[in-house]
């Protein structure tokens, strides 16, 4: 009952944490008047949901603070496209309440590549210092159908040229500049997107203090970095984290089930929540996540096959869907200017082929693991058999009067007993015989 009680708890944390990270930013006007005020947001991370978390709340306290300009130095290598989009959107909403929102590629070193292109572009205007670079938009797409391939990426990158191009549209840039970065993965200097016209204008400066005081901001000023919540948000949300978080809370319980000691039933209840939490933010898809607890199920189930197939299958079963956490839902097929298909921008790495290499060598060596801990159990003599009690000796709990009964600890154990004489409280007793479940004791030789 209090392992269901803690895994139920957890899981209640986790859904409504998973829950609050969706909070949407104000979009209320801002009503503050007067000379241009700054917020200044530094982003050094992937586009994922511990960045969309830090940038929607960073502008809910700009709107709150009545800074009417937003300066993001940003620097990344891209990410996940429904992140992306979150954070458009979130920017849309605070220019349309009268802020403008600006990007700054600073310094030299940092990048806006992929996702981060796209966020670059939906500014009211961007800058960049020399050494840095933009571009590199071209979306990955996974589980293509067969003999459908030229068909799903054209959609899918047309879908995202025609995003890209009306971002730019928007704000009078170089439409065709901008799109290549989509169609041919083109990437620019800072240079060559200030002669194109993809961004508003190169910054000679080598600090990102000299950058914001030539894009206007004086100082004082304070820059704005992810907090703790944000980073752990984004550590979650990596689908390699979370489901080795799975699987390491699902073996924890498992292996309290041998040999209980309630703290690791709570450690693994607690990995599982964090696991759906990142899982959850991640936006992985309902089968993926159905797979998955599919597949913990079947290794529970080895518990009463013991042949080893249940948990094979179960292994199998998380993989398939844990693969699936990566799964692009296909474009549409006429994409809406201004409304990008779901993608991502990261490939599946060396790290996640090696965490599936290591997740079935777990899986065979924690069932070797568990099949001995069973057959140890097995070989222990069990605790219903009140015959082995014979012998034992244990401490009267009880007074005991001739023939009456009384409770005493033998063993470990509180046992009902009897005696045909009386015994006192506290003495030292010795189990004769047994009577059902009922012990007949005598006083133990001192």
């Amino acid at each position: 009952m209090k392992r269901r009680s803690a895994l139920g708890f957890a899981l209640v944390v986790a859904a409504v944490l998973a829950l609050s990270s969706q909070v949407p930013p104000s979009s209320n006007a801002l009503s503050c008047s007067g000379q241009p005020s700054y917020y200044v947001a530094s982003m050094n991370m992937t586009i994922d949901p511990g960045s969309q978390d830090f940038i929607t709340n960073a502008i809910r306290d700009a709107q709150a603070s009545c800074a009417n300009h937003f300066v993001l130095v940003m620097n990344t290598f891209g990410g996940n496209g429904g992140n992306m989009d979150n954070i458009i959107n979130a920017i849309s909403s605070y220019q349309a309440a009268g802020g403008t929102f600006v990007t700054l590629i600073a310094p030299s070193g940092n990048h806006a590549f992929s996702a981060g292109a796209y966020i670059a572009e939906a500014s009211d205007k961007i800058y960049m210092t020399p050494g840095t670079a933009i571009g590199s938009a071209t979306p990955i797409v996974y589980n293509i159908p067969t003999g459908e391939v030229n068909t799903t990426l054209t959609k899918d990158i047309n879908g995202f040229k025609a995003y890209m191009g009306a971002l730019a549209s928007r704000f009078s840039r170089n439409v065709t500049a901008a799109e290549l970065m989509v169609t041919k993965g083109v990437s620019y200097t800072a240079d060559e997107a200030a002669r194109l016209r993809v961004i508003d204008g190169k910054v000679n400066a080598t600090s990102v203090g000299r950058a914001l005081q030539a894009i206007g901001v004086a100082p004082p000023y304070e820059i704005h970095a992810p907090g703790i919540s944000s980073q752990f948000i984004s550590v979650l949300a990596d689908p390699n984290v979370s489901g080795l978080l799975f699987l390491v809370g699902t073996f924890a319980i498992l292996a309290d089930l041998y040999h209980p000691t309630v703290i690791v039933s709570i450690a693994g209840a607690v990995a599982i929540a964090l696991a759906l939490i990142g899982l959850g933010v991640f936006g992985a898809p309902i089968v993926s996540l159905f797979l998955m607890i599919v597949g913990a199920a079947f290794i529970f189930l080895e518990l009463k096959t013991h042949h080893g197939i249940s948990a094979l299958s179960g292994v199998v079963v998380f993989i398939i869907g844990f693969l699936l956490i990566f799964q692009t839902p296909p474009p549409p097929s006429q994409p809406t200017p201004g409304q990008p298909p779901q993608a991502n921008f990261i490939a599946i790495g060396t790290i996640t082929y090696l965490l599936l290499g290591l997740l079935g060598a777990g899986v065979v060596v924690g069932s070797i693991y568990l099949y001995r801990i069973r057959e140890g159990l097995m070989k222990r003599p069990k605790q219903l058999e009140t015959s082995l009690m014979v012998g034992k000796e244990g401490r009267l709990l009880t007074d005991l009067k001739a023939g009456g009964e009384a409770t005493a600890n033998i063993a470990a154990e509180d046992w009902t007993v009897t005696s045909p004489g009386e015994i006192e409280r506290g003495t030292r007793i010795k189990v004769k015989e047994v009577r059902g479940l009922k012990l007949v004791v005598e006083k133990a030789e001192s």
